[in-house]
């Protein structure tokens, strides 16, 4: 039972087409869009070339990070003992005695490669829109009454805070851009659930560039902050910023 039940597992998990020397691989490999691992081996004279075809490049183009996938996928192929041609991940001449180690070493090089350069360009997208954010809020309390950034201690940890704005009464707001992508959702719900604990001594406030592009997540930020857009007027910002 155990061993049919595996068989029919692993066929679900991997699937391959053969023509003639050369094989199409779907492995059990995830990129950060979700789509399973490809891998191509070409077999010549014993041993076998092994390539992603460009796919951790594609993944990260469809995110708008195909800049930041060059120096990426060389730290990722260095990482796994393969190599980087600037378009694919590739194993070459291995061999066949080796082709398992090969498939996995690619599979795995080009799949983080992939999340690594999408991760760097939602940190320097989200650089820029705390840049943008900054502005703004300088704009409505004045520059003398902003930090662009400065260390707040929580319950638990000491946290990195942008958009700072102090108050006389030494309470402060914080006013922190929030992207769509997960991880800048989950990085300030941790932070801002710390800080929140600290009673009277802050004001949370996620800034995001749309409510609708936020979603069901606007949820998760609301337990633990305000949320308001970049675009909203100015009252809006001083009702949150003073609010308990």
């Amino acid at each position: 039972m155990l061993r049919s039940r595996l068989t029919e597992a692993v066929s679900r998990l991997m699937t391959m087409r053969i023509e003639g020397e050369k094989a199409r691989l779907n492995v059990p490999v995830s990129y950060p869009s979700g789509a399973g691992g490809i891998v191509e081996v070409t077999y010549s004279e014993g041993t076998c070339f092994v390539s992603d075809m460009g796919t951790g490049y594609m993944e990260a183009e469809g995110y708008g990070a195909a800049e930041y996938y060059g120096p990426s996928a060389r730290k990722a192929a260095e990482r796994f003992g393969v190599k980087f041609d600037g378009l694919c991940i590739f194993a070459i001449w291995a061999s066949i005695d080796r082709l398992e180690g090969a498939i996995v070493s690619v599979a795995n090089a080009s799949a983080q490669a992939a999340a690594a350069a999408i991760f760097r360009a939602v940190e320097e997208k989200e650089k820029q829109r705390n840049l943008e954010l900054y502005e703004r809020v300088v704009e409505i309390f004045g520059v003398r009454t902003v930090a662009k950034t400065q260390e707040l201690k929580g319950r638990e940890a000491a946290w990195n805070a942008h958009n700072v704005v102090l108050f006389p009464s030494s309470r402060r707001a914080v006013f922190e851009f929030v992207s769509e992508s997960q991880n800048s959702i989950a990085n300030k719900f941790m932070m801002f659930s710390d800080l929140s604990r600290v009673e009277g001594a802050y004001s949370l406030n996620s800034v995001v560039k749309s409510i609708e592009r936020i979603g069901q997540k606007r949820a998760m930020l609301a337990d633990v902050s305000n949320v308001l857009t970049l675009s909203d007027a100015p009252e809006a910002f001083r009702r949150f910023a003073e609010a308990a």
